[in-house]
Protein backbone atom coordinates (compact mmCIF):
# COMPACT_ATOMS: atom_id res chain seq x y z
CA UNK A 1 0.00 0.00 0.00
CA UNK A 2 2.79 2.39 0.88
CA UNK A 3 4.54 1.62 -2.37
CA UNK A 4 1.36 2.27 -4.39
CA UNK A 5 0.89 5.66 -2.69
CA UNK A 6 4.48 6.65 -3.43
CA UNK A 7 4.09 5.62 -7.08
CA UNK A 8 0.89 7.71 -7.45
CA UNK A 9 2.38 10.79 -5.76
CA UNK A 10 5.54 10.42 -7.84
CA UNK A 11 3.46 10.10 -11.03
CA UNK A 12 1.47 13.22 -10.14
CA UNK A 13 4.66 15.21 -9.41
CA UNK A 14 6.21 14.04 -12.68
CA UNK A 15 3.08 15.07 -14.61
CA UNK A 16 3.10 18.52 -12.96
CA UNK A 17 6.79 19.00 -13.77
CA UNK A 18 6.24 18.08 -17.43
CA UNK A 19 3.22 20.38 -17.57
CA UNK A 20 5.37 23.20 -16.13
CA UNK A 21 7.83 22.69 -18.97
CA UNK A 22 5.31 22.25 -21.76
CA UNK A 23 2.86 25.11 -20.98
CA UNK A 24 5.40 27.98 -21.43
CA UNK A 25 6.58 26.49 -24.73
CA UNK A 26 3.03 26.16 -26.03
CA UNK A 27 2.15 29.71 -24.89
CA UNK A 28 5.24 31.08 -26.66
CA UNK A 29 3.94 29.55 -29.90
CA UNK A 30 0.93 31.83 -29.59
CA UNK A 31 3.02 34.92 -28.82
CA UNK A 32 2.27 35.15 -25.11
CA UNK A 33 5.73 34.20 -23.84
CA UNK A 34 4.52 34.13 -20.25
CA UNK A 35 3.49 37.80 -20.16
CA UNK A 36 0.04 39.31 -20.11
CA UNK A 37 -1.64 39.50 -23.49
CA UNK A 38 -1.08 42.87 -25.16
CA UNK A 39 1.77 43.94 -22.85
CA UNK A 40 5.34 43.87 -24.19
CA UNK A 41 7.96 42.02 -22.17
CA UNK A 42 10.27 45.05 -22.19
CA UNK A 43 8.55 48.48 -22.33
CA UNK A 44 11.55 50.15 -24.05
CA UNK A 45 13.59 48.17 -26.56
CA UNK A 46 17.21 47.93 -25.39
CA UNK A 47 18.55 49.41 -28.63
CA UNK A 48 16.39 52.54 -28.15
CA UNK A 49 17.93 53.45 -24.76
CA UNK A 50 19.84 56.71 -24.69
CA UNK A 51 21.28 58.15 -21.48
CA UNK A 52 19.76 61.55 -20.67
CA UNK A 53 21.89 64.69 -20.94
CA UNK A 54 22.43 66.31 -17.52
CA UNK A 55 23.57 69.97 -17.65
CA UNK A 56 26.11 70.48 -14.84
CA UNK A 57 28.49 73.19 -16.08
CA UNK A 58 29.21 75.65 -18.87
CA UNK A 59 32.38 76.33 -20.81
CA UNK A 60 33.73 78.40 -23.66
CA UNK A 61 36.64 78.58 -26.07
CA UNK A 62 38.23 82.01 -26.14
CA UNK A 63 40.41 83.42 -28.93
CA UNK A 64 43.70 85.17 -28.16
CA UNK A 65 41.98 88.55 -28.65
CA UNK A 66 39.38 87.66 -25.99
CA UNK A 67 36.50 86.88 -28.36
CA UNK A 68 34.38 83.85 -27.51
CA UNK A 69 34.64 81.30 -30.31
CA UNK A 70 31.99 78.96 -28.91
CA UNK A 71 30.22 78.19 -25.67
CA UNK A 72 28.86 74.86 -24.44
CA UNK A 73 26.48 73.47 -21.87
CA UNK A 74 28.35 70.59 -20.28
CA UNK A 75 27.68 67.28 -18.64
CA UNK A 76 30.54 66.33 -16.32
CA UNK A 77 32.23 62.93 -16.10
CA UNK A 78 34.16 62.85 -12.82
CA UNK A 79 33.75 59.42 -11.24
CA UNK A 80 35.24 56.24 -12.65
CA UNK A 81 31.74 55.05 -13.63
CA UNK A 82 30.91 58.33 -15.40
CA UNK A 83 34.25 58.37 -17.19
CA UNK A 84 33.85 54.75 -18.28
CA UNK A 85 30.29 55.39 -19.58
CA UNK A 86 31.15 58.69 -21.24
CA UNK A 87 29.16 59.32 -24.42
CA UNK A 88 28.41 55.65 -25.04
CA UNK A 89 24.89 54.88 -26.28
CA UNK A 90 24.19 58.53 -27.18
CA UNK A 91 22.40 58.79 -30.50
CA UNK A 92 22.83 62.55 -30.79
CA UNK A 93 24.91 65.42 -29.48
CA UNK A 94 22.75 68.55 -29.55
CA UNK A 95 24.51 71.66 -30.86
CA UNK A 96 26.18 73.60 -28.07
CA UNK A 97 26.47 70.64 -25.71
CA UNK A 98 29.34 68.41 -24.71
CA UNK A 99 30.77 66.17 -22.03
CA UNK A 100 33.76 67.34 -19.99
CA UNK A 101 35.85 64.57 -18.45
CA UNK A 102 37.75 65.66 -15.35
CA UNK A 103 40.71 63.34 -15.07
CA UNK A 104 42.50 62.67 -11.77
CA UNK A 105 45.92 63.75 -13.08
CA UNK A 106 47.33 65.83 -15.90
CA UNK A 107 49.01 63.23 -18.10
CA UNK A 108 48.81 61.78 -21.60
CA UNK A 109 45.21 60.62 -22.09
CA UNK A 110 43.66 58.24 -24.59
CA UNK A 111 40.00 57.67 -25.45
CA UNK A 112 38.14 55.36 -27.84
CA UNK A 113 34.69 55.17 -29.39
CA UNK A 114 33.37 51.85 -28.06
CA UNK A 115 29.55 51.79 -28.13
CA UNK A 116 29.50 55.42 -29.26
CA UNK A 117 26.99 55.88 -32.05
CA UNK A 118 27.88 59.39 -33.27
CA UNK A 119 31.14 60.94 -34.51
CA UNK A 120 32.83 63.13 -31.90
CA UNK A 121 35.62 65.64 -31.66
CA UNK A 122 37.76 64.67 -28.67
CA UNK A 123 39.54 67.77 -27.38
CA UNK A 124 42.39 67.31 -24.91
CA UNK A 125 42.86 70.28 -22.55
CA UNK A 126 45.67 71.18 -20.16
CA UNK A 127 45.02 71.97 -16.51
CA UNK A 128 45.76 75.63 -17.39
CA UNK A 129 42.94 75.58 -19.96
CA UNK A 130 44.75 75.33 -23.27
CA UNK A 131 43.83 72.95 -26.09
CA UNK A 132 46.63 70.36 -26.20
CA UNK A 133 45.36 68.41 -29.20
CA UNK A 134 42.18 67.37 -31.01
CA UNK A 135 41.06 64.01 -32.36
CA UNK A 136 38.56 65.32 -34.92
CA UNK A 137 35.61 63.31 -36.22
CA UNK A 138 36.40 60.18 -34.22
CA UNK A 139 34.59 57.33 -35.94
CA UNK A 140 31.66 55.66 -34.13
CA UNK A 141 31.96 52.13 -32.74
CA UNK A 142 35.75 52.09 -33.12
CA UNK A 143 38.04 50.79 -30.39
CA UNK A 144 41.24 52.26 -31.82
CA UNK A 145 42.96 54.35 -29.10
CA UNK A 146 42.84 58.09 -29.79
CA UNK A 147 45.65 59.60 -27.67
CA UNK A 148 46.44 63.17 -26.70
CA UNK A 149 49.62 64.72 -28.08
CA UNK A 150 50.60 66.05 -24.66
CA UNK A 151 49.56 65.93 -21.01
CA UNK A 152 45.87 66.78 -20.43
CA UNK A 153 43.78 67.21 -17.29
CA UNK A 154 40.44 67.60 -19.09
CA UNK A 155 38.92 65.95 -22.13
CA UNK A 156 35.96 67.53 -23.92
CA UNK A 157 33.76 65.56 -26.30
CA UNK A 158 31.56 67.54 -28.69
CA UNK A 159 29.77 66.78 -31.96
CA UNK A 160 32.13 65.61 -34.69
CA UNK A 161 33.37 68.37 -36.98
CA UNK A 162 32.54 71.17 -34.53
CA UNK A 163 36.17 72.04 -33.74
CA UNK A 164 37.00 72.84 -37.35
CA UNK A 165 33.71 74.68 -37.91
CA UNK A 166 34.26 76.85 -34.81
CA UNK A 167 37.97 77.56 -35.33
CA UNK A 168 39.12 75.59 -32.27
CA UNK A 169 42.77 74.58 -32.68
CA UNK A 170 45.65 73.53 -30.42
CA UNK A 171 46.61 76.52 -28.28
CA UNK A 172 43.04 77.88 -28.06
CA UNK A 173 42.07 78.86 -24.51
CA UNK A 174 39.28 77.11 -22.62
CA UNK A 175 37.38 78.31 -19.53
CA UNK A 176 34.60 76.54 -17.65
CA UNK A 177 32.58 76.63 -14.42
CA UNK A 178 30.12 74.40 -12.62
CA UNK A 179 26.48 75.44 -12.48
Amino acid sequence: MNRTLIMRVGGILLALALLGLVVPVVLSWFGHGGTEIGKPECPVPQEAYEPPFTPEASGAFVAANGDTLASFILELAESTAETTQGMMYRRSVPEGTGMLFIMPDERYQSFWMRNTYVPLDIIYLSEAGTVVSIQANAQPMNETPLPSEGPAKYVLEIAGGSSANLGITPGTNWIWKRN
